[in-house]
This record gives C-alpha cells, sequence and structure tokens, in this order.
C-alpha cells in the first residue's frame, strides 16, 4: 500500500503500519497516549481494516484490559461515536483536506475520526487534548504524517462555528451526511416511511442506547432489582411495554457485572422480551429454539417453563453455542435446557409444542446498539437473506406438533424479512394461521397481527418483527 498525500510520502508501506503498536511501545510513545485513547484506536482499526464486529471485539478487548471505570466509558464512547458518525466525520474532515480521505492510510484516517469525533460531540474534552492525542497516535508514521493530523484538526477547529452543509442538489444525499447513513438504506426509507418520518427513525437510531435489563424470576422479582439498584445509587424503571423488563440509563460496569454474577437478570433488549412475551410458555412445555446462540431467547424461555418443560437450542455456529450454554448455567436453567450444533434447515428432534425460529436477519433494528451494521450490511444482502429465512421456516414446519405454535421473529425494520415473508409463508403453508399478536401484547406493540415496534416510534426498543403461527390440529 502506498500513500501518496500531503505530508505522507510514498515510503509509507504496509509493512510500517502493521508495526505501529510494537513502535510506539518500544520508543516509549504510549506512556504520552491516554491508555483510552490507545485502546479505541486500536479497536477502530480492527473494526475498519479487518472488519471486526464493533460488539463482540470491544466487549472482549474492555474484559481483558485494566482501564478505570472512566475510562471503560470513554473507550466505549469514542468507538460508537466514531461508528456511528463516520460518514459526517469524514465530510468534514474532507473540508479540511487537500487530498481525497480515501487516499489516507487507515491508521490515519482512524486518528482523524478519533479527533474529529472529540471535537465536534464531546463538549467536555478540550481541544488540545483531542488534537495531541490524535497526533501522537500517528507520530510512528513520522514527523510530517503528525504535522498532517495537526493541520487539518485545526483546521477543523477553525471552521467549527460554521460547518459545511451537503450540497442540496440531491435531498437523500444530503439526509445520509447529516445523520450518517449510507444513502441505500436512506433511500429506503424515505420511500416507505417519507421524509420526515425517515428522518425520525435516523436519529432514533443514532442516539446512544440505554441499558435493558431482563428479571430471572428464578431469583428476583422486578421490583426486587429495582429496589437493589435504588440503595446503589442507579436510577431505573419499568418498560411501558413489559414488566419483566428494567430501563437503566447508567449502570456502572462493576454493579452491572455484580448483577449478572448473581443471576439476577440479563442484558437484553425489550424487544427481545417482547417475542417471549408472544410465546405465551406454559410450564411442561417442550420447546426448540432452532437459530438459539448466544441464547438470549432460549434462557428467557427457559426461565419461564418451569422445572418439566425443555428447550432444544440449536446453531450452527459450535463458539456462540457455548455462549448460550455459559448462560445457561449463570442463570441456573441449564439442567431444562440442550445444545445441539445443527444447520436449522436440517435440525430432526420430535415435534415440539413450540419452535422458535428467530432468523439471521439484516440486523436494521439494532443500529442504535450496533452502529457498524449500517456500514457492514448492503441492500444486495436483503434477498439473499430472504430466501434462508424462507428455508428455516419451511424446515421448521416439521417439528411443530398439530396444534402447536411457530414462532418467527427479527431484529430488521424491513418487510421483506418480516410480514412479506410471513405473508409467503402462510400461503404456502395454509394448515398455519396467524394468531393476533394483539392477545399477549400491548396493542402500542403490535400492527396487523404481528409484533412491531421501531425505534422512533417505541421508546427505548430496537426494531423488531414477530409472528405467533398456530398449526391447526
Amino acid at each position: 500500500m502506498e500513500a501518496h498525500t500531503r505530508g505522507i510520502g510514498p515510503g509509507v508501506s504496509l509493512r510500517k503500519l502493521e508495526l505501529f503498536r510494537t513502535t510506539m511501545v518500544s520508543s516509549g510513545e504510549q506512556r504520552r497516549l491516554s491508555p483510552a485513547r490507545q485502546l479505541a484506536w486500536e479497536l477502530l482499526l480492527r473494526i475498519e481494516r479487518d472488519g471486526a464486529y464493533l460488539d463482540r471485539v470491544t466487549e472482549v478487548a474492555l474484559r481483558r484490559a485494566r482501564l478505570s471505570a472512566p475510562d471503560r466509558a470513554l473507550v466505549g464512547e469514542l468507538v460508537h461515536g466514531v461508528v456511528r458518525w463516520r460518514k459526517r466525520l469524514d465530510f468534514f474532515l474532507q473540508a479540511c483536506a487537500e487530498h481525497p480521505l480515501r487516499r489516507y492510510p487507515v491508521p490515519v484516517l482512524v486518528a482523524l475520526r478519533l479527533g474529529a469525533y472529540q471535537l465536534l460531540f464531546l463538549e467536555r474534552i478540550p481541544e488540545h487534548a483531542a488534537v495531541h492525542q490524535a497526533v501522537e497516535l500517528v507520530k510512528p508514521l513520522g514527523q510530517r504524517t503528525a504535522g498532517l493530523v495537526n493541520a487539518i484538526l485545526r483546521a477543523l477547529i477553525r471552521m467549527r462555528d460554521a460547518l459545511p452543509e451537503p450540497p442540496g442538489d440531491d435531498p437523500i444525499s444530503a439526509i445520509a451526511v447529516l445523520h450518517s447513513y449510507p444513502e441505500w438504506l436512506v433511500r429506503r426509507w424515505v420511500a416507505r416511511f417519507g421524509v420526515e418520518e425517515a428522518v425520525q427513525l435516523l436519529e432514533a437510531q443514532n442516539r446512544r442506547p440505554t441499558l435493558s435489563l431482563r428479571v430471572n424470576p428464578q431469583r428476583r422479582t422486578p421490583e426486587q432489582v429495582l429496589e437493589w439498584l435504588s440503595q446503589q445509587g442507579v436510577a431505573a424503571g419499568l418498560s411501558p411495554y413489559t414488566p419483566s423488563c428494567l430501563v437503566v440509563e447508567r449502570l456502572p460496569h462493576g454493579l452491572l457485572w455484580e448483577l449478572l454474577q448473581k443471576g439476577w437478570a440479563s442484558v437484553q433488549d425489550v424487544s427481545a422480551m417482547l417475542v417471549v412475551e408472544l410465546a405465551a410458555v406454559e410450564p411442561g412445555m417442550r420447546i426448540v429454539d432452532l437459530c438459539g446462540a448466544p441464547g438470549g431467547k432460549a434462557c428467557a424461555l427457559a426461565e419461564r417453563l418451569g422445572a418439566g418443560g425443555h428447550v432444544a437450542v440449536v446453531d450452527v455456529h459450535p463458539g456462540r453455542l457455548r455462549l448460550a450454554e455459559r448462560e445457561a448455567q449463570r442463570l441456573g436453567i441449564a439442567e431444562r435446557m440442550s445444545f445441539h450444533v445443527a444447520d436449522a434447515r436440517r435440525f430432526r428432534t420430535e415435534a415440539a409444542d413450540l419452535v422458535l425460529v428467530d432468523a439471521p436477519c439484516s440486523g436494521l433494528g439494532t443500529i442504535a446498539k450496533k452502529p457498524d451494521i449500517k456500514w457492514r450490511r448492503r441492500e444486495e444482502d436483503i434477498p439473499k437473506l430472504v430466501r434462508l429465512q424462507r428455508e428455516i421456516l419451511h424446515h421448521a414446519v416439521r417439528l411443530v406438533r398439530p396444534g402447536g405454535v411457530l414462532l418467527y421473529s427479527t431484529c430488521t425494520t424491513e418487510p421483506e424479512e418480516n410480514e412479506e415473508l410471513i405473508a409467503d409463508f402462510l400461503q404456502h403453508h395454509p394448515d398455519f394461521e396467524l394468531e393476533d399478536a394483539g392477545r399477549y401484547l400491548p396493542a402500542a406493540v403490535c400492527r396487523e397481527g404481528f409484533l412491531q415496534t421501531l425505534p422512533h416510534r417505541h421508546a427505548n426498543s430496537d426494531g423488531a418483527f414477530a409472528a405467533r403461527l398456530r398449526r391447526r390440529r
């Protein structure tokens, strides 16, 4: 890889970029860097260059890192913030740069984004600190590169009170820049919702998400956990959509770890808990969760099942299935569950009372929590996912006993993967009928017989969908 922008000469090789961290440690540069910014920069490099998943790589890194609570919070803020606002940051950085940003080596571009995010979005961080730390990150590439980063960020400071606007001749492009989304997704949502509501959805998925907790009824009641949180000085409340969900604005890592270690609760979005509510679990049921890892919904089902029932958790990924098994052990419910490495399109077992297909999907309802999805996902992925969803759903039919329930769910906003898929399924399977979700859930989260949440319409919720399908006897 060669770089030919101002201040970065053709001698900057891939080898030199790969030696970044080693050089920084051996030269003593790391001592002048904030450990939080150093780690955030490294994580952003892995996300940008290696395609690492933001949530997974950040969770693992924070678990291993020896950071103070404020530094942990700063790492999360920087990584999520830079990824969330990447397109908007690049637009403003480009206005300050002499050459196209795509010509900059990835480590330099990531350092620029880190500096720009702090300057534009984090008011408590002094300007000099944001610029200095970005410069220190790129010093192993040479003083000219460091000078370039310094010059671009200083120009951004001067421009901050009169930031440029995207050209108005293409409204979709302008909205995409202002709200930091790919144009294909903006175009799709504008066509579906209209400009005003589409912008509301974009804004909702750009907000920092709250934390939702599912209380384990085997260990505590929601009221008991609320009281414990109050004693720790943490403000929390019940979700208006389900009494088993607690919504917390801010929960220190240490307290969250303690809550999880006690087995009192699990981190789970309210929309996922609503899917479990729609299942209407009864004691003694036999349940199959066909796409069950990492186990959030499967464990929630098992918590409600009682000692006489059983949940078979199926997933094609052994590593993720092990996460589900560990989660079941933490919650004290592993004895009523079994775990099977298998393709959901081929798994065979005796007929069950309830089969859950929490299908692989585009995930476009979870952008607030996983902002890298909007850059990772492509519009052409959706038809491929629909084919996979259809295959899994058609196989799941064989596992549902007469009179049993097939529960289909996704965490996406897109109709092709949701109501259109179910309409097609019912045409091909007349022995199934849609049961009205309104019989089991609040009317506010139901639409046309389905569970459907949208982040701009339902507070503190991901976008999600579910259909309860009864097999006629």
